[in-house]
């Protein structure tokens, strides 16, 4: 009988931890390739200072250098071991703050850029409206659970910040660096095991609290295509992450409708500033329907494949009059 009762509860255990998990993979220009449960609001831990390092490097001066004040003594757990009055950088710290997920680091950031942690916390929440994260709730800097007040987000959202800080280069190459020596002597390893692992990874961030379980951001790109996966309560993270990325990255392309330059249309030259691309396997751009709408200065190309909708306006540069019965327009 206790054999049984404790397969059972085994058992339970195991589907209570099946139906935890959240994941999304998305591509860079916002379509939803796989996801579960994907705008559940979740406790997310440590993935929480992307944000941090997003103002950090927003608001805050790279070359900065500072004394650490008191605030490093409200530092709890995961820490990089700075002390009170130590000189200390803007970039060592970010790398710190990634890498190892040095919470002292975090308070430390957040007290220099936002001027006190609490105005840092405000700017962090702003920040995320901007973005356009919805369901996001930042309490502070690092991802703690204190006081029951950790961060919440959702999968979406946290897909939503990992593509807005991939446009900082400076994000990118801390991300990506495995192993970085700080001005003081601290060498932080990179706790992201998928870039050792998977070649087409560009980096990420780890997260880890009881509350929240594992929680995991990562970006990957095969050619021109770039996916984000993020995952929550996730035991074996990385090996889903990797898995997940080899397919998609197999099944998906990016594909460039309009390239740059200009283009003569009956109205006028259109110039093509950025590219026009989408995200699709070759049978679905087979089946997608492409059209355009002429407006008076501009021209809206849309891209629309079910719930899959992209589309750009770009302007008319150069205007041709269209002539009829002697009349021009």
């Amino acid at each position: 009988m206790k054999r049984v009762l404790c397969l059972c509860l085994v058992m339970m255990c195991f589907v209570f931890q099946a139906e935890a998990e959240n994941y999304i993979v998305m591509s860079d220009d916002e379509r939803v390739l796989v996801s579960k449960d994907a705008h559940e609001q979740r406790s997310i831990a440590s993935i929480t200072k992307i944000m941090t390092a997003v103002l950090c490097l927003e608001k805050g001066d790279y070359i900065d250098q500072w004394n650490v004040g008191e605030e490093v003594s409200k530092a709890d757990e995961k820490r990089i071991y700075l002390v009170e009055g130590q000189m200390v950088s803007m970039r060592s710290l970010l790398y710190g703050l990634m890498l190892e997920s040095g919470n002292d680091a975090a308070l430390v950031l957040a007290k220099r850029v936002g001027g006190s942690v609490e105005n840092f916390v405000k700017m962090m929440n702003e920040k995320a409206k901007e973005i356009g994260m919805l369901n996001t709730v930042f309490h502070n800097p690092h991802g703690l659970d204190v006081h029951e007040q950790g961060n919440l987000s959702t999968c979406f959202d946290m897909a939503l910040l990992m593509k807005y800080a991939l446009n900082n280069e400076q994000f990118c190459e801390i991300i990506k660096t495995k192993i970085y020596a700080s001005e003081w002597g601290t060498v932080f390893h990179n706790s992201n095991k998928l870039l050792s692992d998977f070649a087409f990874c560009l980096g990420g961030k780890t997260g880890y609290t009881s509350k929240a379980g594992r929680t995991l951001v990562t970006a990957a790109k095969n050619q021109d295509l770039t996916a984000i996966c993020v995952s929550f309560q996730i035991q074996d993270h990385f090996e889903f992450h990797k898995s997940q990325y080899i397919d998609v990255l197999n099944k998906y392309q990016k594909y460039t409708l309009l390239h740059k330059g200009d283009y003569l249309m009956t109205n006028g030259t259109v110039r093509i500033e950025e590219p026009f691309c989408v995200t699709c396997t070759l049978d679905e751009l087979s089946q997608a329907q492409i059209r355009y709408v002429l407006n008076h200065d501009t021209v809206t190309f849309q891209f629309t494949l079910n719930d899959y909708v992209v589309s750009k306006t770009y302007p008319i540069v150069q205007k041709k009059n269209i002539c009829f019965l002697g009349w021009c327009f």
